[in-house]
């Protein structure tokens, strides 16, 4: 499997409050961890920074080549959990990181199964057989007002309150995560970014930048492409190729 990742702060921002990480297990297993940061100057990079580093070292640590897909399921949670205690704690122990949290998307890629777990609107997709499809669903107000009928999909990609998000992690001591697994095959792709990508780019656009780009650039042609529909918001990309 290939891998790469790429993270800008866009065109509005005045800093990036994203943060990203990726690894390779002795057996060739791939993860993959992208993060969205809020909560004021300190506070988003703080979150973001704190939840990728720990999510990335529980999966390094605690990883194995025996684990089932079950076992890998309650790594991934039990890793975001324990990212989420840490982020609440140091958000109540410092005043100026009060209120900070991030969202999180995660992955592990194991022989043909793509284990992703998630909290927030940062997002999984999978690239197969010449099509894109949306794995993760938000945990957002806009998604929520959705999927009671209150808006089409035109309104919901262009809703100014599209940035609400319903869940995300530091907020509470305890957090729900989705869970997803997909089944992969040799040649596919599976993209995790935050919503600087995903808020700017449609999903058409996204597959036929891959179409067009060398896999090697992918995350690269995905930012620039965002920056070039606006910037509006911090822009990180992580692609797995199995």
């Amino acid at each position: 499997m290939n891998t790469v990742g790429s993270s800008d702060i866009g065109k509005k921002r005045v800093r990036n409050e994203d943060s990203f990480r990726f690894g390779q297990c002795e057996d060739g297993v791939v993860w993959a961890v992208v993060c969205d940061g809020m909560g004021g100057a300190k506070g988003g990079q703080t979150a973001s920074t704190i939840a990728t580093d720990m999510v990335g070292r529980k999966i390094e640590k605690c990883y194995n080549k025996l684990m089932t897909d079950l076992s890998i399921e309650n790594l991934l949670l039990s890793a975001i959990t324990t990212a989420n205690v840490a982020i609440y704690d140091r958000a109540v122990s410092d005043e100026s990181l009060e209120g900070m949290g991030t969202t999180i998307v995660s992955c592990i890629i194991k022989n043909d199964i793509a284990c992703i777990a998630h909290v927030g609107d940062s997002r999984a997709y999978i690239i197969s057989d010449g099509a894109i499809r949306q794995i993760t669903r938000d945990h957002s107000l806009v998604q929520e007002m959705f999927d009671k009928g209150q808006l089409t999909k035109e309104q919901f990609d262009h809703h100014p309150n599209k940035n609400i998000i319903t869940r995300a992690l530091g907020i509470n001591e305890e957090v729900d995560i989705d869970f997803d697994s997909v089944d992969v095959k040799s040649g596919d792709v599976i993209i995790l970014c935050t919503d600087g990508l995903c808020g700017c780019v449609s999903d058409k656009d996204m597959l036929c930048t891959y179409l067009d780009s060398d896999f090697d650039n992918l995350a690269a042609k995905y930012i620039e492409l965002a920056n070039n529909n606006g910037g509006r918001d911090n822009i990180t990309v992580v692609a797995v190729k199995c």
